[in-house]
């Protein structure tokens, strides 16, 4: 596979509009921003280290990245999602499973910021090619 090198507009790569992301917190404080910058930037936790526990989910950050996929060398776009707990933590997973898991909490219980926080269980699955997460809702 031959190296291909990338080039990077500063400016489109710094503008609001060139970006694809959701997120629930709108507006806020200056401490609401650096704790929303904080936990796109460095989450607290891995979903995938809480297979089978639940987080109480509050907010939900979720923006799309580019992997490089390691069987093909091929740069894909995938969604990177980011819960936030009642309590300010944050959860990290880049997964097709947890994105529509979360799409599918947005259409049923309407957009965060859910005053009442959702609890969701943490599922891995098995699925074709191996395993995926996604969540479940304690009722």
């Amino acid at each position: 596979m031959e190296n291909a090198m990338m080039t990077l507009d500063v400016s489109a790569e710094l503008s609001e509009q060139s970006t694809s992301t959701y997120c629930s917190i709108k507006g806020g404080d200056r401490a609401t921003k650096a704790k929303l910058y904080n936990a796109s930037n460095n989450p607290d936790h891995k979903v995938g280290d809480f297979i089978n526990k639940s987080i109480k989910v509050k907010d939900v950050l979720v923006e799309a990245i580019d992997i490089v996929d390691e069987d093909s060398g091929e740069i894909e776009r995938a969604p990177r999602v980011v819960l936030i707990d009642d309590k300010g933590k944050a959860y990290q997973a880049v997964s097709m499973g947890i994105f529509n898991a979360v799409k599918k909490a947005i259409q049923i219980f309407g957009e965060p910021t859910w005053d009442e926080p959702i609890e969701f269980t943490v599922k891995q699955v098995s699925v074709k090619n191996g395993s995926m997460l996604t969540l479940d809702v304690a009722e």
